[in-house]
Formats: C-alpha cells, structure tokens, sequence
C-alpha cells in the first residue's frame, strides 16, 4: 500500500490537506484513483463525476484545490470542461488522467499540472502531489517573505514598474503579456470584468478559441509572478468574471483621489495634495504601446493638469505665488 506523509510548506509546517474531485466517466478508473488517493494522508476526496455536468453545479459548494480530469469522455471533452472549471474557479490546478499521449500539448496549453497515463504510477502521482503541495503552500496568502524593508511599490506614471518590498529590486514579468494584463486590472480595479473583454482588449482580432487558453496562460503567469516578488493583491474569478485588488502603494490609485480645493481645506490638505500632485511625472504606464489604456491615459493626464491649476489659483489668491 502506497501512503504518504503531508508535506510540509517552505517553512516546515504541515501543508494543508488538498481537496480534490475525481471526473472520469468510466468508473472502475474513478474507484481505482479513489483508492490511490484515499490511501494518502494530504489528500481528501470531495466529489467523484462521472458526468460534467454534475460537477459544474456542485463546484461553488466543494470548492476544490485540484481536479482530475479525464479526457475523452462521452458529450464532454476534458480540454474543454477544464477551461470552463477555471473560469468558475481560478485557483484550482488540473491534472489530466488519460489513456491518450496525443493530448499533453494541448493539456499544457491549458495550464494543467501534470498530465497522467493511465494506469496511474502510484510513484508518478506522488510527485505530482508533492509538487503541488509546495506550489499551493507557496502561492498561499499567508507565504508572503518573511522579512521585509517596507512596502511594495507599483509607479504607473511616467512608466511602469513594480519594486519588491524586501529588495526594491524591479518585478520582471515573464512576458510583455503577463505584464499588460496587470496593467489592465490596475485600471479596472476594484470592479467586476468579463473575461470576455480582457480577451477583446489585450487579444482584439483573435480566434476567440484561442484566446480563452490565452487568458487562463497570462493570468496565472502574472498571479506567480507576484506572488514570487511578494506583491499583495486580491484576485476573484467566478462564472467568467474577474474582480482585482490591489492591496500595495500605487502613484496612479492616489492621484485619482486627489481632492481639487473647495475653499475649506486646510494647510494638512494643501500639503498632501502638494504631495500627490508631484507623483505625476508623466503619461499612464510611460511609453507601454497599451491601445485599451488610451482613455485613461487622457483622463489621468487632465485630472493632473486640472488640480495643478486648481492649487495654483488657491495658492494665488492667498498670496503664495
């Protein structure tokens, strides 16, 4: 009998137990990976389907952290149901249990973990697990570096760069896309958007197909790369909507709540809005060739350059200037 031990995170704790549902349509290969998995100590079964459907609409309530998936099954194909678990539940991994070597490329494509040939290696699934324990553990609000010098910093205007809290060292995107997509949720913060029109502003022109498995590749390289580098934020994916928080310092979030004098402010609010009014020191993301980002480029560009002269002519009128 094959058992094994939780694993414990980067700092030696136990990792949490791992939910995890079974979708196979043939049930003895439900019941044998059930076995397999039942004999661990890190792993819990939550739900075994064996048609898609059911798991769909059961999904909010088990709220898993992994999810076997096999891939030719009858009115369903596992390729496609994983792109659509993901959109309702964007933290849960995927590993694929087949019988089929022709799909890796594919199920890559769409961000699994591990794809497993049938019959399962009982060697070959603990790995996997292990992997994804560390990568759960890791990636987990509550892993955030130890020890860090200060805040976070995310300049948006007259560039675009994120400093690491602990080094101040600059946050590398692994690609131009990954980058953009955090810059499309900066501007979008804090409210509700369709997957669809992050597709249609950051893939205009594209197969709608392909673009979904664009999505799902670029959201979860820009969720480890902050990650990595410490960047607090919130992200929610729910039923093909996305809502993002960002929970660091930002140049561009304060200058949108700078106050434009009313006559009552007081010689604290001169001072800050003197403060916030010399973070603008240039266009929205800098040169970023963002075609979506011209709108509020614009906007940004006139709120600064209408509280300038706003201050000013308060200033002026006290004598100040």
């Amino acid at each position: 009998m094959w058992r094994s031990a939780p694993v414990p995170d980067p700092k030696g704790r136990l990792a949490r137990v791992l939910r995890a549902i079974i979708v196979d349509d043939e049930r003895l290969s439900v019941a044998r990976l059930r076995q397999m998995l039942e004999e661990r100590d890190d792993v819990e079964v939550v739900g075994e389907f064996t048609k898609p459907s059911e798991l769909v609409a059961a999904l909010a309530v088990l709220q898993p952290d992994v999810a076997f998936l096999d891939i030719e099954m009858p009115g369903r194909n596992g390729l496609e149901l994983a792109a659509e678990l993901l959109d309702l539940h964007e933290d849960m991994d995927i590993i694929f249990v087949t019988a089929y070597n022709q799909y890796a490329l594919d199920a890559f494509r769409v961000n699994a973990l591990d794809y497993l040939l049938k019959p399962t290696d009982p060697e070959r699934l603990d790995r996997t697990l292990r992997r994804l324990a560390r990568r759960k553990a890791r990636l987990s609000p509550g892993a955030a570096p130890a020890e860090t010098a200060g805040p976070a910093q995310v300049q948006c205007l007259g560039g675009f760069n994120i400093f690491r809290a602990d080094s101040g060292k600059p946050v590398r995107f692994p690609t131009m896309k990954s980058e953009e997509l955090f810059a499309f949720f900066l501007v979008h913060r804090d409210s509700d958007l369709s997957k669809w029109t992050i597709c249609e502003n950051l893939w205009p022109n594209h197969d709608p197909l392909k673009v979904e498995n664009n999505l799902h590749t670029t959201v979860y390289r820009m969720k480890k790369t902050l990650f990595e580098n410490g960047i607090r934020f919130r992200l929610e994916a729910r039923k093909g909507l996305y809502r993002f928080e960002l929970l660091e310092a930002c140049d561009y979030a304060r200058l949108l709540n700078i106050r434009l004098p009313d006559g009552r402010g007081g010689k604290a609010d001169a001072e800050e809005a003197a403060g916030l009014l010399q973070l603008y020191r240039g266009p929205l993301f800098g040169d970023k060739d963002y075609p979506w980002c011209e709108p509020e480029r614009e906007r940004t560009s006139h709120l600064f350059a209408s509280a300038a002269k706003a201050w000013a002519a308060r200033h002026a009128d006290e004598g100040e200037v």
